[in-house]
């Protein structure tokens, strides 16, 4: 009711104006048409209670032109209704009780009739502006990554020249510039998986695949975040396969792994846990950061969110831990955080679906040998 009070209900300012006149005329056309009708048939037979029939040009205004032509039309509808029908016909005073409830219901319904209406094409609106941002920055992105990847490439090559490696400001140079264009390469691919999870555009190629690879991929592609951290990575039994894509799972685990990062302190450990749980393995990332509140943890997988408490001293989009989600899930898993409170530390933990298969090999101990290497 407040709304209504202070004129929202009343306002269509996303609604073009000549769409607003048009969507009135046709409402008062269509009365008009009614009126004739129903005072042809009140000749042969009694007619009474014909305010429900005004709905329609109510409802046709209202989905052309939003609240404001419904009101319109609401307003000929009870007027025609009035003047014609009710006694003392040619009058617009309604002496009978029942034909003033008919009125009043007749209000209430238009007004909530038109307010749906007009939601309703709000909600299109937004859906096609989505669409078209979306595609976008689809298109944008891809754009972009043909010139990084020759970047990058270049920068590699570079990078390995004998006069590069030895001159002491060349190198440093190179290597620079090739780790922030895979940064760089590293936030078009976020924008990428965020466009390919809204449109519902995520197709995995599901195939058995040794939980230790993914894990050495994503730590392979936050190398340079993890430099100067001890990276613990602990595996709990003899974990099975599992049956995912490869590729989008490496990249939640990676997503993963730069929040641990980005929210806890330089220097402090990164914990890697893999065990097996039920039909599924478990893979947590642990941290000794900023933990999460409780409405933190609850919010945590929405689109752009960003906690209140580090919003404005930590660098980010939101998108990081969204696009995990959608990739895990997509892939058949789970993921969840866990956090005994602020500054105590957060661990996110992935399920992955891990169906039996005979002959399954034992993970390799290449992990142990990745967690020595980014300890040196």
């Amino acid at each position: 009711m407040r709304e209504f009070f202070q004129g929202r209900w009343i306002g269509s300012g996303d609604i073009p104006p000549n769409e607003m006149l048009a969507a009135g005329a046709i409402a008062l056309v269509l009365i008009a048409v009614l009126t004739a009708g129903l005072a042809a048939a009140s000749m042969v037979a009694n007619v009474d209670h014909v305010t429900s029939i005004y709905l329609i040009p109510v409802l046709v205004a209202a989905i052309r032109g939003g609240v404001a032509p419904a009101v319109v039309a609401a307003a000929a509808g009870i007027g025609a209704a009035a003047f014609f029908f009710y006694a003392p016909v040619h009058d617009f005073r309604v002496q009978n009780t029942l034909h003033i409830v008919d009125l009043v219901l007749f209000v209430a319904v238009a007004a909530v009739i038109g307010r749906i209406a007009t939601n309703l094409r709000r909600a299109r609106m937004r859906e096609a502006a989505d669409r078209l941002r979306e595609a976008l920055i689809g298109s944008v992105s891809h754009e972009l990554r043909t010139p990084l990847t020759a970047i990058v490439g270049s920068a590699s090559v570079l990078a390995q020249a004998p006069q590069v490696e030895r001159d002491p400001r060349l190198g440093p140079l190179v290597a620079g510039l090739r780790e922030e264009a895979e940064r760089l390469d590293a936030h078009i691919q976020n924008l990428l998986d965020a466009t390919s999870i809204s449109s519902e555009g995520v197709r995995p190629q599901i195939e058995w695949i040794d939980p230790a690879d993914v894990i050495n991929a994503a730590i392979e592609r936050k190398r340079t975040l993890l430099e100067g951290r001890p990276l613990a990575v602990k595996l709990a039994g003899d974990p099975p396969l599992v049956r995912v894509d490869a590729g989008l799972i490496e990249r939640a685990l990676s997503q993963v792994i730069e929040n641990a990062v980005k929210y806890s302190p330089a220097g402090s450990p990164i914990e890697i846990a893999v065990e097996r749980d039920g039909d599924r393995v478990r893979i947590e990332v642990r941290d000794r950061g900023a933990g999460l509140t409780a409405a933190e943890r609850e919010r945590i997988w929405e689109r752009f969110y960003r906690g209140p408490r580090h919003r404005d001293t930590v660098a980010g989009s939101g998108l990081g831990l969204w696009v995990a989600h959608g990739l895990v899930t997509a892939c058949g898993g789970a993921i969840a955080a866990e956090s005994e409170g602020p500054e105590r530390g957060t661990c996110i933990a992935v399920h992955l679906p891990a169906p039996p298969y005979q002959g399954a090999a034992r993970i390799s101990e290449t992990l142990s040998e990745t967690s020595d290497e980014t300890n040196g």
